[in-house]
């Protein structure tokens, strides 16, 4: 980029594109910030170029301030999207394409897309993602093509989700491009070697240009996928392109059936049984999805020989006090084993069901 262009950004408050904040003219007054002069020639090109509704755009100006090329910050779809959509981007706007800036002529989009996949700024082969669990979501931007035979051609797409051994929640977000042809997305296991839908773990078909599907798929141990990715049989030797947001999800819990009519005191007498009887999956049960992710109080790796003496410590857990704080309810444990020896539970209703959402360590000496 440093070898063809000069890269620069403004703020759009400083052209008044936007207004600027109290603690923005605070600022500008504090370090003595000079003003933007917007009658200049460059000024005035970059407030040319802004899109209606538009928060940011990306502007591409020639030596001499002309115009040519745009991307608006909301509208990075295939082929534009990521870093090699970027630079697809710059090499249209040097070789006069205008990208952005011809919104009024219709796009030959099948006709883009194949300049992209030559270009290498979109690949339709040789895909895969690797899900960790640091990383368990990845993203890929290819594309899809109609078959021009009766065989399948699809786009795959090899998903390695082994990492993940006791399984889970297979989530593939697809959007399909804006050329005018038709997505069908189908999901097998890595070792199925004859593609067909019917061969398929689950599909989402026919999904329109410019529009987004989700599929899901649960698994229950460490497995490879194939994902095809494949365009409408009637519109023969057509492309589109897609973007799909692949990760992996833990199972749901199953919350007790029994728990969705309790009371906020009923739920806090079942977090306290479980704790004395040393029930990970019931403590679970009853706490909001961000509290269990922080939850520390697993009890399925406690060796066997020790659990029957930590229930008869955790046997004398109980409720020091509890009241109802506006919407919510709070109640205070005396934990035998924590340092310190209480423990401050909040709750309140998700989805209209009592949740505990905080457990705070805490001492009332």
């Amino acid at each position: 980029m440093n070898e063809n262009f000069i890269n620069a950004w403004v703020l759009n408050s400083q052209l008044e594109r936007t207004p600027y904040t109290k603690t923005a003219i605070a600022l500008r007054r504090k370090y003595d910030f000079k003003s933007f002069d917007k009658t200049r020639p460059l000024a005035q090109a970059i407030m040319k170029g802004w899109k209606q509704r538009s928060p940011a755009d990306s502007l591409v100006l020639s030596l001499d301030l002309e115009l040519m090329g745009r991307l608006p910050v909301n509208d990075r779809h295939p082929p534009y999207n990521g870093a090699k959509g970027y630079l697809l981007f710059l090499q249209e706007s040097l070789d006069g394409k205008l990208p952005g800036l011809r919104e009024d002529v219709p796009t030959n989009w099948d006709l883009l897309l194949e300049t992209a996949v030559e270009s290498g700024a979109m690949v339709d082969d040789g895909l895969s993602v690797v899900l960790t669990r640091e990383h368990a979501e990845k993203e890929i931007l290819s594309v899809f093509r109609t078959s021009e035979t009766d065989a399948r051609d699809y786009t795959i797409v090899e998903i390695d989700a082994t990492v993940f051994e006791d399984g889970g929640v297979l989530v593939v977000d697809v959007w399909v491009g804006e050329a005018e042809v038709q997505g069908s997305f189908d999901l097998f296991a890595g070792d199925v070697t004859d593609l067909v839908p019917a061969n398929a773990l689950v599909s989402a078909r026919d999904i329109q240009a410019d529009q987004r599907e989700v599929i899901k798929h649960s698994f229950d141990r460490s497995q490879v996928f194939k994902l095809g990715a494949i365009g409408n049989s009637s519109e023969n030797g057509n492309i589109n392109g897609f973007l799909a947001k692949i990760s992996v999800e833990p199972v749901p819990i199953e919350v007790p059936s029994a728990s969705l009519g309790q009371s906020a005191e009923g739920v806090m007498n079942t977090f306290v049984e479980a704790f004395k009887n040393l029930d990970s999956e019931t403590i679970l049960s009853v706490l909001t999805e961000d509290a269990r992710e922080t939850f520390e109080g697993d009890f399925a790796d406690v060796p066997e020989h020790m659990r029957d003496q930590l229930s008869q410590i955790l046997s004398y857990v109980k409720v020091l006090s509890s009241e109802y704080v506006g919407d919510e309810f709070h109640f205070l444990l005396k934990v035998p084993t924590g340092q310190p020896p209480e423990a401050s539970v909040k709750m309140r209703k998700v989805d209209g069901i009592w949740r505990i959402y905080d457990i705070v360590p805490t001492d009332s000496n």
